[in-house]
Formats: C-alpha cells, structure tokens, sequence
C-alpha cells in the first residue's frame, strides 16, 4: 500500500516512458493542454501541437471529482480524457474521428493530482494519472524560525491605565492598581502553491512572543501547541499591581503594554496521513505572521 492511489495507465504499448509528477517536490498539477486527433489524442503540454487544442487550468483548491480514460479502441493509442472537478468544471478532449468505446473510471483518490505518466512519441500512446491516496489528515510539523534571533521586535506601548494617588496623612499607605483590557492575539503560517487551499491543516508549532530583558526586547518561541493556518485569540486580561505611598507623598502610576506585529520566515514540513495508514512528508517554508503582547508592567513616579 502507499500514499498514492492506484495508477491506472490506459492505451498502447508503444513510445517512450514518461513522467511528469511532484512526487519529489509535491507540486500538483496546475493546468493541462491536450491536442487531439481523428483516432487518437496527439499529445498533452509536451506533446506535439497538431490537431485540435483544448486546455484545463485548476483553480487553487480545486480538486478531480471524477476522472475517466479511453482508449482509441484499436488497443495502440489513448482516444480520450474525462476529468470532472470540484468546482463543477469539466474538461472532456477526445479524438475526433473514431468513436469512444470502452470507458474506464480512474480510482481519484484524495482528488489531488501530482501529475501524469506514460508512454508517447509523436502520439500519446498511453497515460495514467497520479493521485494522493484518500487523505485523513494534514500536518504543519517541525516548524523553525531560522531569522528568529536576528530580528528585533518593534514594540508599540500602549497605555492601559494611569493613576494618582497621593497620602495627606503620616503613616504609609497601600493600594492595589486594578486595570483590564481585551488582547488580540493572531497567527498565521502561510503556505506554498495555495496548498491551504487544498488541504485542511493542523499546525503543530511554538509561536514567536515578544520578551523584554535589560538590553530590550527579543523573540522567543512559545511551547508547542496545536493550531489552524489561521488564529485569532481575543480575550479579556485583568491586571493589578500593588502601590505604596509614603507619607505627605503623591505617587503618579502608570500601567502599559507592548503590542508587536510579528512577520518572520519559517521552514517546516508536511505530513499527510492517509487512511490507509501511510504517510509523506516533505519540505516546506512560507511566511508567519502575528500579533503578541509583552506582559504589562507599570511604572511609578513619586513627587
């Protein structure tokens, strides 16, 4: 068993092997051109262009509902192509001359397309269509933020409360600083060839947050959790601080907070697991993009 769906290759036996996959790189079939002829389909992109021209381009997410092929009934050629889509499109090239006989419903798979192979010369003398097996889940994992440590955070502070206080009598006074504010936090891991469009991911990740140290701010990377492509957490934080007023003293507090924009280049890969039990990964890198907070602090001034 494998990750790919069976491969079922209809047509002759004469020409040269070909293939044309992502099986390497896990590109997908983007767009296809198929000539045809009187009794047979002439070529696909590769293909010499005589005869008839038709072409088929997939729209980010789309995906191969259903998919037939057809000899050209005389056993030495591929007579015709048949692809249904997700988003209702159908492309349906043939040869011109000769009849279709016997059709034969390819096994999909996921409806995920990495791309063809076969046999040709100056005809397509057979094809076959190479699919992701029927996919159980997709996985953003061993994600890394390579320029982490190169990047220095640009802090927005924001006020949340200020407040005075100030002590008319002759023993110290004590207060709590009571304030609250909603935070939004985002993210998000953008991904290659629109495939978050096409696959429904788990991200599995650490988050870059903002710290503050003596010689400033810098990043860090949160403990991994498990996330969507896309993430916004609002919610409502309540903070207190406690303030000390000396005798015939007024004490000026104010309470702040840093608000960064993060946009950092990650690497990573993709695991897909497929019902059947297998899996594939590989490489991939993209942008993250969030929203993080410093922890508040507050600052005192005594007059």
């Amino acid at each position: 068993m494998s990750y790919l769906a069976p491969v079922t290759v209809i047509g002759g036996h004469g020409g040269y092997s070909f293939s044309f996959t992502g099986e390497s790189n896990r590109a997908t079939l983007k767009k296809l051109w198929v000539w045809v002829g009187g009794w047979q389909v002439k070529g696909n992109k590769f293909g010499k262009p005589e005869g008839g021209f038709s072409e088929m381009e997939f729209q980010d997410g789309e995906q191969i509902k259903l998919l037939s092929l057809w000899g050209n009934g005389a056993g030495t050629r591929l007579g015709a192509i048949r692809i249904r889509t997700t988003s209702g499109q159908e492309f349906f090239p043939k040869m011109t001359d000769w009849g279709l006989k016997t059709e034969y419903p390819i096994d999909v798979g996921s409806g995920i397309c990495l791309g063809v192979l076969g046999k040709g010369g100056d005809d397509i003398d057979s094809l076959g269509f190479v699919f992701i097996n029927t996919i159980k889940s997709t996985e953003l994992i061993d994600v890394y933020y390579p320029t982490l440590h190169q990047v220095i955070p640009q802090v927005a502070t924001e006020e949340i409360k200020a407040v005075t206080y100030t002590n008319n009598t002759a023993v110290p006074q004590s207060y709590t600083v009571e304030s609250s504010k909603t935070l939004t936090k985002k993210s998000s891991w953008s991904v290659l060839n629109k495939m978050e469009a096409t696959f429904s991911f788990e991200v599995k990740a650490g988050i870059p947050e903002v710290v503050e140290a003596t010689t400033g701010f810098s990043f860090t990377v949160s403990t991994e959790s498990s996330y969507g492509l896309e993430n916004t957490d609002e919610r409502k934080e309540t903070f207190s601080f406690p303030v000390n007023v000396p005798p015939g003293k007024t004490v000026d507090v104010k309470v702040t907070i840093g608000r960064a924009t993060v946009d950092l280049p990650y690497m990573g890969k993709v695991k897909i697991t497929c019902y059947n039990g297998k899996t594939l990964k590989f490489n991939t890198s993209g942008i993250y993009k969030g929203v993080t907070y410093t922890n508040p602090k507050n600052s005192k001034r005594t007059l």
